[in-house]
């Protein structure tokens, strides 16, 4: 099928939906606070997002099951757990002048997503409110929204179905990847473009990434999206090839020729697949791991892992800069900086991965208390600190003077849907209580002989004031069911 036919049916298909699907909603909204679309973005594509003095923050996971009518996920009257809140910075690092600045549930089943500032915008991916024909609300639709940092207009990008499909928000463009195919949906400050036009079609593997810091008119390399595809049905080239995008014509990275290979068959073991694994920002640009393997008289090969660093303006793939990580295909690990290794976390005994210049792999082992997800790595000369979560608690350690684990906080850390993120000092987590976003601040930890202060986290979105409580207080942008169960959890002393 042509991209032109392709484009065409998927027109026609959401026409039909439009046909089928009801309902209709105002987006009036606001003003919330003021605005700095100028300024710099830092922990873009999050949980936690801030642009300048703002914080701007998903307010809890909330569940599709809670959508039983269009209404119920309206602008402006959807629940306030899972909507987008907007909080000022002060001078302390406290959060004031907290509101709702996205009246609407954030939603995504896709683990890397989460909310992008670019400018005067907010991006955001929520379920749609259209029913079928019998009134059920197609909550497996997902909406590709942008808001105004304010909350004074909003804009529809794009609708597509599944909850778990992989994107990416850019300052220009939506990329997103679903049935074998890479798409991107325009936009600049004013306009949204009126349809998606198809980047890459046969895709067999997709590697997202974005640029966590946004300066605004600023490109960045670490903005790529890596995809693969194989060569055409009866092509006589064996392995596939490697592409780049940030939404603009792919750029070719490596193909049947790449290792010097003429493409004929007594050099298959020099055509290789790609399976892309991972990819790590640094301050100068950005790592791309993955494995590969050739297949030679219908027998694979694999070859191993390897890392190569990307500068400049847009990728370049030079064989001279590969640098094997493993002589094993890994299929997930942790950047710790290339002169380190690389880390696999996938269970309580884990291991530091590193190859020496003559090709012999080593395999250092890391022992944790149980399986850690990595929230983050923090990469120096002399030191790697990892930051991680077991059992719902937030862990530390150095991994290079093996000083072993140290225990942060309580047990109460959600880690199976948007990833716990940072803002500098301050970690922000959905809670697996009351599954709203907390927030802990890393200079309240004090770990002394004799003297250990853990961290508790608090509502990120602040309280107000209760008599039913035994503080005096309650979270103040929680649903009063919510709010009922943390009545019962904290209860006032009887006198």
């Amino acid at each position: 099928m042509t991209k032109t036919k392709k484009i065409a049916l998927i027109l026609a298909v959401v026409l039909v939906i439009g046909a089928v699907f009801a309902g209709c909603q105002s987006y009036k909204w606001g003003p919330v606070g003021t605005t700095d679309g100028n300024a710099d973005v830092v922990n873009n594509g999050s949980l936690a997002v801030q642009q300048g003095k703002y914080l701007y923050y998903i307010n809890g996971m909330d569940s599709t099951s809670n959508i039983a009518k269009p209404e119920d996920n309206y602008f402006g009257k959807a629940s306030v757990k899972g909507s987008i809140m907007k909080s000022e910075i002060a001078e302390d690092g406290s959060l004031t002048g907290t509101a709702v600045v996205v009246p609407k549930m954030f939603y995504t089943g896709y683990t890397g997503g989460g909310i992008y500032i670019f400018g005067d915008w907010i991006y955001y991916v929520t379920p749609t409110t259209k029913t079928d024909n019998t009134g059920v609300v197609q909550v497996s639709y997902l909406e590709y929204y942008r808001t105004k940092t304010d909350g004074t207009e909003t804009q529809q990008i794009t609708m597509v179905e599944g909850a778990n499909v992989e994107y990416v928000f850019t300052d220009n463009a939506l990329l997103y990847y679903t049935s074998s195919t890479l798409y991107k949906v325009g936009y600049t400050d004013e306009k949204v473009d009126k349809d998606a036009t198809v980047i890459a079609e046969n895709v067999t593997d997709v590697l997202f990434n974005h640029a966590s810091t946004y300066k605004k008119g600023q490109s960045s390399i670490q903005d790529y999206v890596y995809y693969t595809q194989s060569y055409e049905s009866g092509s006589l080239l064996s392995g596939n090839k490697v592409y780049a995008t940030d939404g603009g014509d792919p750029v070719l990275l490596a193909d049947s020729k790449t290792y010097g290979t003429d493409g004929a068959d007594a050099s298959r073991d020099k055509q290789f697949t790609f399976t892309l694994v991972s990819a790590a920002n640094e301050s100068d640009g950005v790592v791309v791991y993955y494995s590969k393997s050739s297949t030679v008289n219908g027998s694979t090969e694999t070859a191993g892992t390897f890392a190569i660093k990307f500068s400049g303006e847009k990728p370049v793939f030079d064989t001279t800069k590969e640098v094997i990580v493993a002589k094993d295909a890994l299929t997930s690990l942790t950047h710790i900086g290339l002169e380190n290794g690389v880390l696999v976390a996938t269970s309580a005994t884990s291991y530091i991965y590193t190859v020496d210049e003559e090709g012999i792999q080593n395999k250092e082992t890391v022992t944790f208390s149980n399986t850690p997800t990595v929230i983050k790595a923090e990469v120096s000369e002399n030191s790697v600190v990892l930051y991680y979560v077991i059992s719902n608690k937030l862990m530390k350690r150095e991994l290079k003077d093996d000083s072993g684990e140290i225990n942060m906080s309580g047990a109460e850390i959600y880690t199976t849907w948007l990833a716990p993120t940072f803002v500098g000092d301050r970690l922000f987590y959905i809670d697996n209580t009351y599954n709203y976003t907390f927030v802990v601040n890393l200079s309240d930890f004090v770990y002394e002989a004799n003297n250990v202060k853990l961290l508790a986290g608090k509502f990120a979105s602040g309280y107000e004031e209760s008599d039913k409580t035994k503080d005096g207080t309650i979270p103040k942008f929680m649903t009063d069911t919510d709010k009922e169960t943390y009545i019962n959890n904290n209860p006032k002393e009887e006198e």
